[in-house]
């Protein structure tokens, strides 16, 4: 059962450079054809300055520092029992390679919620990224379910 004290608790920031070739394997992952996230010229004709991170790349960094696993452990969430139920995006700035990308991650809220199968706890997160010039390039608000 989540640990409803852990509310407004900030996790230390964790660090990702962001590599082309992840760009270029997220995107065949999911099968997504477009040139601006494969190629850098067809990017520069598209009017990037370089091959932009795909809409849910961001996904990468949080999947490859395993910050989300200490999240969850910090909150006392059983991990046999999370489901993910939804994640939005606010892009403030394209994220480009090369950009050096820095995560907070804050817990918004634990709410409990009683549904067919029985009760869960809802959390959500936030996360604030910036770049390495220290400016805001992303929102990302994260929920987790964890059935009870």
């Amino acid at each position: 059962m989540a640990d409803k004290s852990m509310v407004n608790r900030e996790f230390p920031p964790f660090t990702w450079e962001v590599e082309r070739g992840k760009i270029r394997e997220l995107v065949q992952a999911i099968g997504d054809k477009n040139p601006i996230y494969l190629k850098r010229e067809e990017a520069v004709k598209a009017g990037y300055k370089d091959t932009p991170a795909s809409p849910t790349f961001i996904t990468v960094p949080m999947m490859w520092t395993n910050i989300l696993i200490d999240v969850i452990k910090a909150v006392k969430i059983n991990y046999a029992k999370v489901l993910h139920g939804e994640e939005s995006y606010e892009y403030i700035q394209e994220i480009y390679p090369g950009d050096v990308l820095t995560g907070k991650i804050k817990v918004i809220s634990i709410d409990e919620k009683s549904g067919k199968s029985g009760s869960m706890d809802l959390i959500r997160l936030e996360t604030l990224y910036t770049n390495q010039r220290n400016e805001q390039v992303l929102k990302a608000s994260t929920l987790l379910v964890e059935r009870k």
